[in-house]
């Protein structure tokens, strides 16, 4: 009899036990796991070549996350690809006191940081080669998401980024593989477009050495990191998905009408919205500081340390800047913080037109893209405060059209490239490193009112001004 009343004891634990795990893996409830965050990757997650020794992007995540009540621990090791970090996971037998193992430090969530670089894309030659390396690389951090969650921790993912003996050959390969990573069901963070020269490379002035950044690259690559992004995923947010609701937001007067204010520093961004007008007009604004770059001559390498001609680029703020997109003389213009008008040679009509605005403050460079192609581009950095959707943001900006219609505003924490804006037009949704996706399918506009965001993050685009209502 005791046998049996210890068994069921036995299967009722169990069965509670399950329950909890159940419970916690229901999207939309709250987690119970500890608010402990664990990077968990190779040298640059490690903070190679942060002259101030802060640890990299780690320890500039550590800061921006600690007033939330968020741990970050440093788990990464210089070196390491998917092949050789998989025994740090977890120890077998006797740990190695002198190894930095992911499972015994207890993380709720782990963030994955590894690279095509490390992976050895650049060290063979042949396509059959390079595309044996990119598949192990897909497979190792397929693995690394499972095996999180198969131990009750959250995954995210880092995008690949860059390295200086990249060609456009292996530039390609990076491409494609955060093209591939963010299609798949897990939070990610675009650190190509926070660092891109344009060609693979590092952003002059941000490289320490080929294969790492400087103290300014590794604050750069923290700004793409979405503030509240821990927040949602231990809220239960789900991962993003297209909305499937009818109808668009309609705009037909007024200031400032749709605006979002973005937590912390934002550096690089990328603003993308398919809007529907025929009138010359301001549809979308933002402001916020400009930004000062001075790049000098780094200081005389060490012996086998990096070459002579390695820069370093400080940003300071500078004045304020107002910039616009709208329709001047009949097609789309993105107007800079300077005046300078980038026009396209879209025409605005009845039809719907994706506008994507993609700023690298690294680089130094706004690009804007109509239905999905290169309009052009300008020199600029920027740090943006405030955008505004519907109208203008200040009244220096001009007006709107008289009306407009607006639908799938995304804001990411990085600029995208012409690939990245080439797959939204085709209708595939990126996720790594959006703070907000809001259909603008609402059924009400309502002064004040925070509108649907379906990005894994806890902002909000508010309706402030003028006269907007839900058509069909």
């Amino acid at each position: 009899m005791r046998r049996l009343r210890g068994a069921i004891s036995a299967v009722v634990v169990l069965l509670a036990v399950g329950a909890v795990f159940a419970q916690r893996a229901q999207p939309g409830q709250e987690s119970q796991r500890p608010r402990r965050i664990a990077m968990f990757g190779s040298s640059v997650a490690n903070g190679t070549g942060d002259e101030l020794r802060k640890e990299g992007y780690t320890g500039r995540l550590r800061e921006l996350l600690a007033a939330s009540g968020w741990d970050v621990l440093n788990q990464s090791r210089g070196g390491d690809n998917t092949v050789k970090m998989a025994p740090r996971f977890a120890p077998e037998g006797t740990p190695d006191p002198a190894t930095k193992y992911l499972m015994p430090v207890n993380p709720g969530y782990v963030v994955i940081g590894l690279s095509l670089g490390n992976e050895g894309i650049a060290n063979v030659k042949t396509i059959p080669e390079k595309d044996g390396v990119f598949a192990q690389f897909e497979k190792g951090i397929r693995g690394f998401i499972d095996r999180s969650r198969q131990n009750g921790i959250v995954p995210v993912v880092t995008l690949c980024y860059t390295r200086n003996d990249f060609t456009e050959v292996e530039y390609g390969y990076t491409r494609r593989m955060n093209l591939l990573i963010n299609t798949w069901d897990v939070p990610s963070v675009n650190f190509l477009g926070a660092v891109d020269d344009g060609t693979g490379k590092w952003a002059d002035g941000f490289w320490n050495d080929a294969l790492h950044p400087t103290a300014a690259g590794h604050s750069e690559l923290t700004t793409t990191f979405v503030p509240s992004l821990f927040d949602a995923l231990e809220k239960g947010k789900p991962a993003p998905t297209r909305s499937t609701a009818a109808g668009f937001a309609r705009v037909s007067s007024g200031t400032a009408p749709l605006s979002f204010t973005p937590q912390g520093t934002v550096h690089p961004f990328a603003v993308s919205l398919t809007v529907r007008a025929q009138a010359d007009g301001t549809i979308a604004g933002i402001t916020g500081t400009s930004l000062t770059a001075s790049t000098v001559p780094a200081p005389p390498a060490r012996a086998g340390g990096p070459g002579s001609d390695r820069k370093v680029t400080t940003l300071s703020a500078g004045a304020p800047f107002s910039a616009a997109v709208g329709i001047r003389n009949g097609v789309w213009t993105y107007t800079a913080a300077n005046a300078t008008a980038v026009a396209s040679t879209v025409k605005a009509d009845a039809a719907w037109h994706q506008i994507v605005l993609s700023h690298y403050t690294a680089r130094g460079e706004t690009l804007l893209f109509v239905d999905g192609a290169l309009a052009g581009k300008t020199a600029e950095r920027l740090q943006p405060e405030r955008f505004v959707i519907g109208g203008p943001a200040t009244s220096t900006q001009g007006s709107a059209p008289k009306q407009a219609d607006y639908k799938d505003l995304l804001v990411y924490r990085s600029a995208l490239n012409a690939d990245e804006v080439g797959a939204l037009q085709k209708g595939t949704l990126l996720q790594a490193s959006l703070d907000v996706y809001a259909p603008l399918t609402d059924a009400r506009f309502e002064r004040g009112a925070l509108l649907e965001n379906r990005a894994q993050s806890m902002s909000g685009v508010k309706v402030e001004g003028g006269t907007v209502t839900h058509a069909k």
